[in-house]
């Protein structure tokens, strides 16, 4: 079978199971974002002032309420929500509740689509790069094994912002500079901190051309692409908020931060609650990227520019910023959403190393299965429903939950009257069955492999 074919086929089996749950619940975060799509669709306004009794993530600008996030993910919701409420197949949202298919097609558009898009442009790198394996059993249990299957199916920005972060590196490393440019732009439209990647890549190309004493072609070609996104942004501000450089989270009315700006101060309680610990953690909460950066690790030792401006420092310069957040917990969730682009890259860069050693398929099975039991015990039950006050969300929640029989009716099979014990049952073995088929199926490759980033 064709690489493309695979691709595809690999794509739409991740993207049954990354919709198979959707979220329906009215939370502050999906509410804030779902708003934005109702007002435009259905009143004609930016402003949330008919839904702002719904969310406390709310900016108010001259009295009257908008979405403080960024504006991107609703945008791509409008289109879709408006042809379904022109076929009268979604509801009118109410000002006591957000109509709970737009909070799904919502959930599926930028969380389950992201997702699969992410796993597949890692398969597709893993592929080209270490032919003599499948592969897919690796990219899942990473992937699937993680905070970022948590949020799959629900109206987030945050994997929207990293499919687009990681499709721009995919066609920068390719040399497709404006491609790049302009998927850098809409990464930074998802996700705001993702300007530090953008400035990162700018860099990159800058010394690049500098050292090479080349053209700036690239460079420009990358800016050009990103302009008209950035144009984009300063437009919404100014008309939004008032300001070019003014957005959502400036005019916040239901969190004040200590200091009068969202960012209050390096701690390391955070540096420590967003790595290493079960609260918050990226190692905990994915866990067979431990053993990609071990393999990047062991890499470094014989290799050059292993530390550079694509990846490593960006994903430094992100988790100092989110550890200077004042939320930098983020809120009710489960792992460390505010790294979910530091994530996704990171296992892109690190899945090529973990199949190139000889001595990983033991520590692979141990830590996927792991990733895997963790992922859907809290995918099955609370998903990211986990308060900032447990610190141990797993024994005093998610374990309980489950023992009590308490699995989510945010289901497929639950909407189409199955029970809630009965979808998840479904799920798990249809997971199975997918996975071992997927691994006969796709026999590795004879094409030569690239060499390793």
């Amino acid at each position: 079978m064709p690489l493309r074919s695979k691709a595809a086929v690999l794509f739409l089996v991740t993207l049954m199971f990354s919709t198979w749950h959707l979220d329906q619940g009215q939370n502050a975060n999906t509410v804030s974002r779902a708003a934005s799509v109702a007002a435009l669709v259905e009143q004609g306004t930016w402003s949330i002032d008919a839904f702002a009794d719904l969310t406390n993530d709310r900016a108010r600008v001259n009295g009257r309420y908008y979405s403080e996030k960024a504006p991107l993910p609703a945008l791509c919701v409008v289109p879709f929500h408006w042809v379904l409420r022109q076929a009268e197949l979604i509801g009118v949202s109410e000002g006591d509740h957000i109509n709970v298919d737009l909070l799904r097609l919502g959930g599926a558009l930028c969380g389950s689509l992201p997702f699969a898009v992410i796993v597949v442009l890692c398969w597709l790198n893993l592929q080209r790069r270490t032919p003599e394996r499948s592969g897919v059993p690796l990219v899942w249990a990473m992937f699937f094994g993680s905070f970022l299957f948590i949020y799959s199916g629900t109206f987030f920005g945050h994997l929207m912002g990293a499919a687009f972060a990681l499709g721009a590196l995919h066609v920068l490393e390719r040399g497709r500079h404006g491609l790049a440019g302009a998927l850098t732009g809409c990464a930074v439209l998802c996700d705001y901190p993702l300007l530090l990647f953008a400035g990162c890549w700018t860099l990159h190309l800058a010394i690049t051309s500098y050292r090479s004493a080349g053209s700036p072609r690239a460079l420009l070609r990358f800016v050009g692409g990103a302009l008209p996104f950035a144009a984009a942004l300063v437009l919404y501000n100014s008309v939004v908020f008032g300001s070019p450089f003014s957005v959502g989270y400036d005019h916040l009315d239901a969190y004040a931060s200590e200091s009068g700006s969202m960012i209050e101060g390096l701690r390391p309680e955070a540096l420590f609650g967003l790595t290493l610990s079960p609260y918050r953690g990226l190692i905990p909460h994915m866990p067979v990227l431990a053993l990609g950066l071990v393999a990047w690790a062991l890499a470094a030792r014989k290799e050059k520019h292993t530390v550079g401006l694509l990846v490593s420092i960006p994903a430094v310069l992100t988790l100092l910023f989110a550890s200077s957040v004042g939320m930098w917990w983020g809120g009710w969730a489960f792992g460390p959403r505010h790294l979910t682009t530091v994530a996704a890259l990171l296992a892109y860069r690190t899945l090529p190393r973990i199949a190139a050693l000889p001595w990983s398929r033991v520590p692979l099975i141990l830590l996927g299965f792991i990733g895997l039991a963790y992922a859907f015990m809290a995918k099955s039950t609370v998903w990211y429903s986990l308060p900032t006050g447990i610190l141990r969300p797993f024994s005093s929640i998610i374990l309980p939950k489950l023992e009590g029989g308490g699995f989510t009716t945010s289901q497929w099979p639950v909407v189409l009257g199955a029970s809630p014990l009965l979808g998840t049952v479904l799920f798990l073995l249809s997971f199975g069955a997918a996975l071992v088929l997927l691994y006969r199926l796709f026999k590795p490759s004879d094409h030569a492999p690239l060499p390793l980033p």
